[in-house]
């Protein structure tokens, strides 16, 4: 029953949706990354079901056998981190083998994708491409939430001053093991970007220095972005929180595209104003601002309109989007499809 489930939801997944004649989903979200004046916005829906996107990570559990852990139990992923359940889509690592990096020398990495995930990756991603989709490769490493996961938010924040030469080890060797992920996807042929999900905001502010951000992080992020390129993908970076001290160098290394589900806390004007025409964005309307019942469903619309007004002025530049678990932010069913609604108005449909 599970994977006939699977099978229907695959399939409405990956159903054409309209384009413009001569255009397929592919070559629409392309012009839109590379600001080469796609024919309309492309976009990436949930309810309902409508993407020109086929974005892997919806295959998470290939990645990580600890996914969807029910609320309170405690599994363990093949890093050996032991997740608790909390009711949603994520964990909170509760057990971490790294949390002393003496540890690392006897440290065993796991097979990230065993050969079966990938005769799996495989077979989705060549269904994709026959959709005409835009196929983006989800990264399983995601290496600052993989560091939280192994050493513990606390330890990770410490190692940085205390045990800088071992963190930068296990930092350099999640850097290779990424790249050789981006290698698989370029030896299966017909993934298009590659994406990574690194939560490096706060409210107010970066969670590290961005000074210290661009000592550590920023050379290793450079190299992976490098190899993407070089594999002819486009790299796509995710980060929630606020994150506006770093999206210079985020532009200066290569990434493609920015994935922000808080647009609101640096301000969708000033990012358009800054950052427009220099990298493409692909945002939802701000999920902290709009989940609230406080929010109409009439200003969520027009927040929607706004943000392509803002960043749709580029020849390119912006790809809509829904945030896909609205219930674990709290999101109505009405307001959801409120935001649909709006993008296609602006200028999705």
């Amino acid at each position: 029953m599970a994977e006939d489930i699977l099978v229907s939801v695959l399939q409405a997944y990956l159903k054409a949706v309209p384009t413009s004649p001569g255009f397929t989903s592919h070559e629409i979200v392309r012009r839109a990354i590379e600001l080469d004046s796609p024919p309309r916005i492309p976009y990436s829906f949930v309810d309902p079901l409508e993407s020109d996107v086929a974005d892997l990570s919806f295959l998470a559990p290939l990645f990580s056998p600890a996914a969807w852990v029910p609320k309170g139990e405690i599994k363990f992923d093949q890093w050996g981190v032991g997740w608790r359940g909390t009711g949603r889509a994520w964990g909170h690592a509760d057990v971490n083998p790294l949390a002393d990096l003496s540890a690392l020398d006897s440290y065993r990495f796991p097979e990230v994708i065993t050969p079966e995930g990938w005769a799996q990756v495989g077979a989705f991603v060549a269904a994709a491409n026959r959709a005409s989709k835009y196929v983006v490769g989800a990264d399983p490493i995601t290496s600052y939430e993989r560091l939280r996961g192994l050493m513990g938010y606390e330890n990770l924040m410490l190692a940085m001053y205390t045990d800088r030469e071992r963190f930068e080890r296990l930092l350099d060797k999640l850097a290779d093991m990424t790249i050789e992920v981006i290698r698989g996807y370029a030896e299966l042929g017909g993934v298009h970007g590659f994406m990574t999900w690194e939560d490096w905001g706060l409210q107010t502010s970066l969670q590290i220095r961005p000074q210290q951000w661009r000592e550590i992080f920023r050379p290793r992020y450079a190299r992976i972005v490098e190899e993407a390129h070089r594999d002819g993908m486009h790299y796509i970076l995710h980060s929630c929180g606020y994150i506006a001290d770093i999206i210079p160098d985020v532009i200066e290394i290569g990434v493609d595209v920015l994935q922000l589900d808080q647009p609101r806390l640096m301000g969708v004007d000033r990012l358009a104003n800054e950052f427009g025409g220099k990298i493409c964005f692909w945002n939802t309307v701000d999920i902290q601002w709009s989940s609230p019942d406080a929010v109409s469903l009439e200003e969520a619309r027009a927040e929607a309109k706004h943000m392509i007004e803002s960043f749709g002025r580029f020849s390119g530049g912006f790809i809509a989007r829904q945030y896909p678990q609205p219930a674990d932010i709290g999101m109505s069913h009405e307001k959801h499809r409120a935001i649909y609604e709006a993008f296609m108005e602006a200028g999705c449909r």
